[in-house]
């Protein structure tokens, strides 16, 4: 599997799917410093790829990294406002953080949009 995904990267080192896919799979096989590596390489290539930008935030959340991941969750937000799946893992970040109200005013966010969908 990371063969034939490393290959899709070699074959067109320029498609950021290409990139998320793989960092995905890294991701899953807790290779944490790659699947970073990867995630903000998509980010970099396709500059509104607000999942990979989640991803990344979500990543960079694990590893405790809250400042990185908080500027990945706003890029996400800014690019697609409407994505609850950004909304809801900034909120988680935000409540980790202990930051309450402004996590209630995310979670709230994102119910919404889901409700809408």
């Amino acid at each position: 599997m990371f063969s034939s995904a490393r290959k899709a990267i070699e074959v067109e080192p320029q498609n950021p799917q290409a990139h998320f896919q793989y960092a995905r799979l890294l991701e899953h096989e807790g290779r944490l410093d790659d699947a970073g590596e990867e995630y903000r390489r998509a980010g970099e290539i396709k500059a509104d790829f607000a999942e990979a930008h989640v991803c990344y935030g979500n990543l960079l959340c694990r590893s405790g990294r809250f400042g990185d991941a908080e500027e990945q969750y706003k890029k996400a937000i800014g690019i697609d406002p409407g994505s609850s799946f950004a909304r809801f893992s900034y909120a988680a970040m935000l409540e980790t953080l202990k930051r309450f109200g402004e996590a209630e005013d995310e979670y709230i966010a994102a119910a919404a949009l889901s409700a809408g969908q």
